[in-house]
């Protein structure tokens, strides 16, 4: 009788405990999800020409050397809200905690250069881990959040779609005061010389939009198709059903070319250098992402 009775209340005491746990993990998770809803920038919807607009602007030749952005064609789209910021090292690894997965997979060079995984750095990870933390935060908020379109990626660097080449807060690019220098990045960087530097440093567009194409490649919700810009719907274009690659947009390094607001860019989901897996060497720098809420 006695051993039963002592039984009960070791169960009764080890359900409390979890319970417990569980409630300060929702508690913890609704603050991380209190704290992406509340940098939201709201972003009216509207129609624009996306693509390469040089042409139409300026001494009228075109802003991108690449080939796949020249079909200027009109988009429309509803209303959306996106984050103010990329989404952080700090955040992503509180979210990680609170799903209980391992750490973070990091290169050599993350390794070698720890000032990278600083906290108000942006989160380094594949597409499908950028993807499934935007889904959790609309779990979590019963709200549709995701990864940005890359319609909406681009009418949202170029301030609702105007005539921007940089998503700067003039869209010009000018270091040391809308951007980095080369010192900071320098700095910034661990001395590696990446334009990787810490969220919300430098002003932001005229939306209020931190570091739209800088500070690394942003993935985007859209598979990849080099002919995409032919055949894209009017309204609310999502991308091709399948592919092999995924759009990104934004500067990880070389030429400024790579931030400009209408580059496209394609990787692989999971970025892979000489055949190596990313649980055992992680992904190069640079593949970073933040969410939008749809309505």
């Amino acid at each position: 009788m006695n051993l039963f009775f002592f039984l009960s209340l070791a169960s009764f005491a080890l359900l409390g405990c979890d319970n417990k746990h569980d409630a300060e993990n929702e508690q913890q998770a609704q603050v991380l999800v209190k704290k992406s809803l509340d940098n939201m920038i709201s972003v009216k919807g509207g129609e624009f020409l996306m693509g390469d607009f040089g042409p139409l602007v300026g001494e009228k030749v075109p802003f991108s050397i690449n080939i796949d952005d020249k079909k200027l064609h009109k988009v429309i789209l509803d209303d959306f809200m996106m984050s103010k910021y990329k989404v952080t090292n700090k955040d992503y690894n509180e979210y990680m905690v609170l799903m209980g997965t391992k750490e973070l997979s990091t290169s050599a060079l993350y390794r070698q250069h720890p000032k990278l995984a600083g906290d108000d750095i942006s989160v380094n990870i594949p597409w499908q881990m950028a993807k499934d933390y935007c889904l959790w935060l609309g779990k979590k908020s019963g709200r549709k959040i995701e990864l940005p379109t890359e319609a909406q990626w681009e009418y949202a660097a170029r301030s609702r779609g105007q005539y921007l080449p940089f998503a700067t807060n003039d869209g010009t690019i000018i270091r040391g005061k809308n951007i980095p220098s080369y010192d900071e990045i320098d700095i910034e960087s661990d001395g590696l010389s990446l334009p990787i530097y810490p969220i919300g440093k430098y002003p932001p567009n005229p939306l209020g939009l931190y570091d739209m194409g800088l500070s690394g490649a942003e993935w985007t919700n859209d598979w990849y198709a080099a002919d995409y810009y032919s055949q894209s719907p009017e309204k609310k274009p999502t991308g091709p059903e399948t592919g092999i690659k995924k759009v990104k947009r934004g500067n990880i390094g070389g030429d400024m070319q790579y931030a400009l607001t209408i580059f496209r860019q394609s990787a692989l989901p999971v970025p892979v250098s000489k055949g190596r897996t990313y649980e055992k060497n992680g992904i190069p720098p640079g593949y970073v992402f933040r969410c939008v809420v749809n309505n």
